[in-house]
């Protein structure tokens, strides 16, 4: 798979920064939650941390997620079936940046990464 800044770059100028997004939306008559969709995708006891929803044109949205076993930020565009129209991925590093690189065996926990991830973009780290 080719994974280059465009990536990232297409992920934030399509759905916003990460973390912009919305944790629930409504969709298909209810109230879809990070959690909600989470499970419909079957992600559940995987390496995914959820990231944001974004509400979408033509009845789809956008699931974003950091998948731990890819170390990637992955964006799915859903339509009404929970079909999978869409896929976009970038890797951390894009992100992290040197950071990633003296992470070290914090690589290996999903929600670590995740939760460092948050703090860079917030300028905390």
């Amino acid at each position: 798979m080719r994974v280059s800044i465009e990536d990232k770059e297409l992920i934030e100028t399509r759905f916003g920064p990460l973390w912009s997004g919305k944790t629930e939306i409504p969709f298909g008559g209810s109230v879809r939650t990070l959690r909600d969709v989470k499970r419909s995708l079957d992600l559940e006891g995987s390496d995914a941390v959820e990231i944001d929803l974004h509400e979408l044109p033509e009845e789809r949205f956008a699931f974003r997620f950091y998948d731990g076993d890819d170390r990637r930020i992955v964006v799915f565009v859903l339509d009404a079936q929970f079909g999978i129209v869409e896929e976009h991925r970038a890797h951390i590093a894009e992100w992290l940046g040197d950071l990633y690189h003296d992470t070290g065996l914090m690589a290996f926990d999903p929600d670590a990464m995740a939760d460092l991830l948050r703090k860079k973009i917030a300028g905390e780290v």
